[in-house]
Formats: C-alpha cells, structure tokens, sequence
C-alpha cells in the first residue's frame, strides 16, 4: 500500500509538469470549443471499473485529444459468495482521441469520440479464498494492454468543471496464469474474460 502511495505521489507530480509544459507549448491550431469534444487542457478526478485515479488532457489540433492518466484500486477486498475476493491493480495508460464529427454543431457530434492507447499494469491479479478441498489462490493477468474504446466529452457540469464518460476494453496480451489449477481458464472464458479489462468511468475535470 505504501508503494502505491509514492507512486500516485509521483505519478501526480509528473502529470503537473507535463500539463505546465502543455499548457506554456500551446500550438498554432484553432480548436473551436463550440464543436470540440475536448477542453483544451484538463485535470481531473476518474472513477470506474479499472479503479480510481487521475488524468489529464490536452487537444493538440482541431478534433483531437491526447490523456495520460493512473488508475489503482488499492488493494480492494470484498466478500462474493461468502469468500474472500481481491483486486490488485494499479495501471498508468496513454490514450488518443478522435472525434470523428469535429465541425458539427448538433450535440452528438459535439460531444462523441473515439480512443485508441495502452496501458501498463504494475500489478494486475486477483486473489480468490479457498473453499473444501481448494486453496487460497492467485491469478496473475496481462500488465500490458493495448486500448479501444468510446465515450462522451466536454458535458459542461459548472464554471470550468465538466464530465467526460468513457467505455473501452483494455485487451490482454498474453493469458493469465494461476497459483492453483485451472483458475486462471476460468478467469479468461467468456464474459469472465472481458471484465478484467473492461473500462467504464466517469471522469470530472477542470479545464484550464
């Protein structure tokens, strides 16, 4: 817990630096904001299915955006069919944005986009409490993911504070393996397989 501790510390003061270079390197482009998916930098709070975390933006030419941000769940702990179930997982990820109606003024248009990146787990498992005869177990899943996914942009919330709604997959690379049995085929089968890196969130931002 107290590594993960430094590295939000660290990762917070990177994203600092590198919002400060963006925001003092600003290019030429004209990003009208009337059609743009995008605030033109942000910061913001990120809450979801791959856990919480921070990110931040900026969009570097008309209809495009580029996000860097960390998501952790901090070692979550909860009981599902009366057993123990741990995730451990702690991720930071680059993605680009595209919005494919930059220039429409109908809200859709204005508001829709596209993302493509990737992500590096620096830790991705989840821990199952044995029952009868099986043990306690691990299972160790992909750290690097390349991403696809969705969502909804610049939905004005107050003043400079708006809400940005994602929906993506982070796609495993390799398949998961397991301290115990056939575990880790179970995990990867299926819905199973898609939940690990399923990425549903709500990010609230301030725009600079």
């Amino acid at each position: 817990m107290k590594s993960q501790l430094n590295l939000i510390k660290e990762f917070g003061w990177l994203l600092l630096i590198s919002l400060i270079m963006l925001i003092c390197g600003k290019v030429s482009a004209q990003v009208l904001p009337e059609y743009s998916a995008f605030p033109k930098a942000s910061i913001g709070l990120q809450l979801g299915t791959q856990g919480v975390g921070l990110q931040g933006t900026w969009s570097f030419l008309p209809g495009f955006n580029a996000r860097i941000g960390f998501n952790t769940t901090a070692d979550i702990t909860v009981q599902y069919n009366n057993r123990a179930l741990g995730v451990d997982r702690t991720s930071m990820y680059l993605l680009a944005d595209w919005q494919p109606n930059y220039g429409k003024d109908d809200w859709w248009s204005t508001k829709w986009f596209v993302s493509t990146g990737f992500a590096q787990y620096f830790s991705n498992s989840l821990y199952r409490q044995g029952i009868g005869v099986t043990p306690n177990y691990t299972v160790y899943m992909a750290k690097f993911r390349p991403y696809l996914g969705t969502g909804l942009g610049n939905i004005k919330l107050w003043g400079n504070a708006g809400l940005r709604l994602d929906m993506g997959w982070f796609i495993p690379t390799i398949a998961p393996t397991s301290t115990y049995d056939d575990k880790a085929e179970k995990v990867s089968s299926g819905l199973n397989g898609l939940l690990p890196g399923l990425n549903t969130g709500a990010t609230i931002y301030i725009k600079f």
